[in-house]
């Protein structure tokens, strides 16, 4: 992804200037998010605070967060919105409303 090469090498995005735009609760669901979000020109990361070790999740370690940088926090987030509302013109028929998953 662009955004991880321009953060590992301290480029202009580095780590501090991205903010989380959605947490979930699957790495699947935040791959389908980050891959919808790349898809509309914004770079993003994934942080997983999945706890592997237990067969199940406990609050906070239960999470995966989508992060983009800090400038295209809006944008993201109004483009999250209309696609959870099905507003996005790539919307699939079929879509449930507030299900990111396709």
């Amino acid at each position: 992804m662009e955004g991880q090469e321009e953060a590992a090498a301290g480029g202009p995005r580095a780590m501090d200037n991205w903010e989380i735009v959605e947490t979930v609760g699957t790495e699947e669901d935040a791959s389908l998010v980050a891959g919808f979000l790349e898809a509309e020109g914004i770079a993003s990361q994934i942080e997983s605070l999945l706890f592997h070790q237990e067969p199940a999740t406990f609050g906070k370690l239960g999470e995966v967060r989508i992060l983009v940088h800090a400038d295209d926090l809006g944008r993201a987030r109004q483009l999250i919105a209309e696609r959870e509302s099905g507003a996005v013109s790539g919307s699939m028929p079929g879509d449930v409303p507030g299900d990111v998953r396709r």
